[in-house]
């Protein structure tokens, strides 16, 4: 009778702390895949943790420590990280190649009062690049680092976290894109074949030598969805054409595109707007950096369940700063955004629940931050997580984890996150630990799949661990191609 009362009680401590959640502030990253064991096994570790990570992963093992089963929990005495770090990033909505093309732009090539011919297509091109960042509200770069030590005696432990999470969204201007010296930049300006270096080019007969008939009649009939007159059309196509054609250019397939891209912005522009010297489009670096010291104790309530949790003291870093893409490069930004912050200081409270089914199969639940500490602007919302671990064979694990919450993504981040990942560990001549997985977020279709693996070596009473995740597509970031999310993970540490 009393167990069954001891069980209720916790579940009853979950719901409370999940119904009295606020709903304010900026909310900080979804769950984070914590140490190099997990990474490699797909961040399934709920129910597999049998060491220190457990104070993370769920501090309901900690009651099973100890005790008279030797199995993976009843035979650990004591155990300690002694040095474990990680980092990864992730780029959302084809954010890389975005920004390469915008910081790519040479803007010193269309300085002139009056654009000359030969610039005509790069500026119609420099236009039709910008339009490709209109729409995409998720475009994102989040950079995450860890770094970790614990120690776990029998029922109890105590250890130190440093979690960073820092995320870059953009604000593009598509007002100020007019050349440099000009005080205006008006549809009347931009369709006027002066202003596009070739004063000669008629505003009334639509004469073509570089671009196809077809192509032209295309680009006009669109130009006359926007609003613009004929005399607007003609001297706008009129003028691109003699720009293709003076320098040397012949007309690209995607050039009905790019013509009628530009001036749908300069339709967009309301008429006006300002030089590209006065583009102030710009990059907004918003996060935290966390630093946890938990107070771990588990309790077994039976042979088969067992409870435990973390009182923690956390202090916070936040970050919120705002520079200009075009003074500053990604890196430099992201050195000059993380210089500066506001600190911080809560608690938290992490609750457990590990469940022996039987020797070979596990169930867990663990949520963490159940009270959603806040620290300024930035609030560590509540996560909860699940997992299943089966042992067929002594040297054979497998799991699977899926998020119960749906977070967001990352600090400042529009993004959702909702992982589902699952993983194997093969134990190999009782020293080398051989793992694998996958998982993939739920919540969200920008990236897809995401493969882990590692391996672990056992020296004696030292082990060492590595960790590494890649996902399945690629995008680009300075003309690099680059995996749209990438992790890994390095940890030293001791088992008895």
């Amino acid at each position: 009778m009393m167990r069954c009362i001891n069980t209720r009680f916790v579940i009853i401590m979950f719901a409370s702390f999940l119904v009295f959640i606020p709903d304010s502030a900026v909310k900080a990253s979804g769950w984070e895949i914590v140490g190099p064991r997990a990474l490699g096994m797909g961040g399934a570790n709920v129910a597999v943790a049998n060491d220190h990570t457990a104070a993370y992963w769920n501090p309901g093992a900690f009651g099973f420590f100890k005790d008279e089963k030797e199995d993976d929990y009843g035979k650990r005495r004591w155990s300690a990280t002694l040095a474990e770090v990680g980092a990864g990033a992730q780029f959302h909505d084809a954010f890389g190649e975005t920004l390469s093309k915008f910081t790519d732009i040479d803007f010193n090539g269309i300085d002139d009062d009056n654009l000359t011919a030969g610039k005509v297509s790069d500026f119609v091109a420099l236009l039709s690049a910008l339009e490709e960042f209109r729409g995409k509200d998720n475009q994102s770069a989040s950079i995450r680092a860890s770094a970790r030590t614990s120690v776990q005696a029998g029922h109890f432990g105590i250890g130190g976290q440093l979690v960073l999470d820092v995320t870059a969204t953009p604000n593009f201007d598509f007002d100020n894109l007019g050349p440099d010296n000009t005080t205006t930049f008006t549809i009347n300006e931009f369709s006027d074949p002066a202003n596009l270096g070739c004063p000669s080019c008629s505003t009334t007969a639509l004469s073509v030598s570089t671009l196809s008939s077809s192509q032209a009649n295309s680009i006009d009939t669109q130009l006359a969805g926007l609003g613009w007159t004929s005399a607007q059309r003609t001297g706008y196509i009129n003028a691109v054409d003699n720009g293709l054609t003076q320098a040397g250019v012949p007309a690209p397939s995607d050039i009905v595109t790019q013509t009628v891209n530009a001036a749908t912005l300069a339709n967009t522009a309301s008429g006006s707007g300002g030089p590209l010297s006065q583009n102030n489009s710009t990059l907004r670096f918003r996060g935290i950096a966390l630093f946890e010291v938990p107070l771990t104790y588990g309790r077994a309530l039976s042979s088969k369940f067992s409870v435990g949790g973390n009182l923690k003291y956390m202090k916070a870093r936040v970050y919120d700063r705002t520079v200009e893409i075009l003074r500053q490069d990604f890196e430099e930004a992201l050195d000059d955004a993380l210089d500066r912050y506001e600190e911080k200081s809560n608690f938290g409270i992490d609750l457990g629940i590990l469940y022996r089914l039987s020797p070979s199969v596990r169930f867990g639940l663990v949520g963490r931050n159940l009270n959603a500490p806040k620290f300024g602007s930035i609030k560590e919302e509540a996560k909860l997580r699940t997992g299943i671990a089966y042992k067929p064979r002594h040297n054979i694990t497998l799991a699977a984890d899926i998020d119960l919450t749906k977070n967001d993504a990352s600090a400042g981040n529009t993004l959702k996150s909702q992982n589902i990942g699952a993983g194997l560990e093969l134990e190999v001549f009782k020293f080398l630990q051989l793992r694998g997985g996958l998982y993939k977020n739920l919540a969200e279709n920008d990236i897809g799949m995401v493969y882990t693996a590692g391996l672990g070596l056992n020296l004696w009473v030292v082990n060492l661990d590595v960790g590494a995740a890649v996902s399945e597509d690629k995008t680009k970031l300075d003309g690099s191609d680059i995996w749209e999310e990438a992790r890994a993970a390095f940890a030293i540490s001791m088992l008895f």
